[in-house]
């Protein structure tokens, strides 16, 4: 199904994206392509395929939701170029 002009013009009056003369022309054109590329991956057969949340199988088992702690505060302010008790010290922000 083609686009016509007079839908391009309604999706623009939506947008507020004033379109005429040659920017119309080409951003109909544009969106025909679109429209005929997606007119192709309609011919496709899927009959019998299952719909598949990700292309690849994901093997890895999810772990167990164990806290665990790692680091301290001071390993982790080690670095830090100002602190103040256990916080970091930034500039001001306006």
């Amino acid at each position: 199904m083609p686009v016509t002009r007079e839908q391009v013009l309604a999706m623009a009056a939506l947008c507020r994206i004033d379109l005429v003369g040659d920017r119309l022309d080409r951003m109909t054109a544009r969106l025909d392509a679109v429209v005929g590329h997606l007119d192709i991956l309609r011919q496709v057969n899927t009959e019998g395929v299952e719909p598949l949340y990700a292309p690849l199988e994901h093997g890895a088992p999810p772990r167990k939701d164990v806290a665990e702690k790692h680091l301290t505060s001071d390993d982790i302010l080690a670095n830090a170029p100002k602190r103040q008790q256990n916080f970091f010290v930034v500039p001001p922000v306006i």
